[in-house]
């Protein structure tokens, strides 16, 4: 009878527990895969081996062992030794490309600047990897290394070794409020790219 038989303690099917044991490995595989594309590291480098590399007990026995043969005809010469290592078909390990890097070549002033705003404008050059980067441009005081202005944009995609030029316009109530309680005044042109 059905009903006198003790119950079992786990009542889930067996497919279910090797169905919740394969997720879990997957997601497992999953993360370390995630973590190998984000920083490049991969925490399984070493546990697999690599297609080329093989054991003395998997390789062929010809290639292990070498039997003279009788032949009629004089013994070919033996190549010389080289000390060179044979290529390996390990997939080669690609460099990430440099990122921008933009140095100020030359820096001014595109017109007066007064107590309404100060346009600048600045030529970059590009001395690492293809990329964009920003600008930020400051109206400093003449006298410290304080601003009383500043104005960012963005500089273009550019090529290693490439120039490019940008611009902007800076305004502000304390530049304003300079110029107006110093008729005449002079001010200084900052610029610091970042890549």
């Amino acid at each position: 009878m059905s009903g006198d038989e003790p119950k079992k303690t786990d009542d889930e099917p067996d497919y279910k527990k090797w169905g919740v044991i394969v997720g879990t490995i997957s997601g497992v595989f999953a993360i370390l895969a995630a973590v190998n594309t984000l920083t490049g590291f991969n925490p399984l480098k070493g546990l697999a081996p690599s297609p080329t590399s093989q054991t003395s007990a998997s390789r062929p026995l010809a290639a292990a062992t070498s039997v003279p043969r009788a032949t009629a005809s004089p013994p070919a010469r033996e190549p010389a030794r080289t000390t060179e290592k044979a290529p390996t078909t390990r997939a080669a390990r690609t460099t990430p490309p440099a990122r921008p890097d933009f140095q100020v070549r030359s820096s001014q002033w595109n017109g007066p600047c007064n107590d309404n705003a100060c346009s600048m404008s600045a030529v970059f050059r590009n001395n690492g990897g293809t990329g964009s980067g920003t600008a930020t441009f400051f109206v400093l005081w003449p006298d410290k290394f304080s601003y009383l202005a500043q104005c960012s944009v963005v500089l273009p995609r550019t090529g290693e070794n490439d120039f490019t030029s940008a611009g902007c316009v800076a305004s502000s109530a304390q530049l304003q409020n300079y110029f107006r309680t110093h008729r005449g005044g002079t001010v200084r042109l900052y610029v610091k790219a970042e890549s």
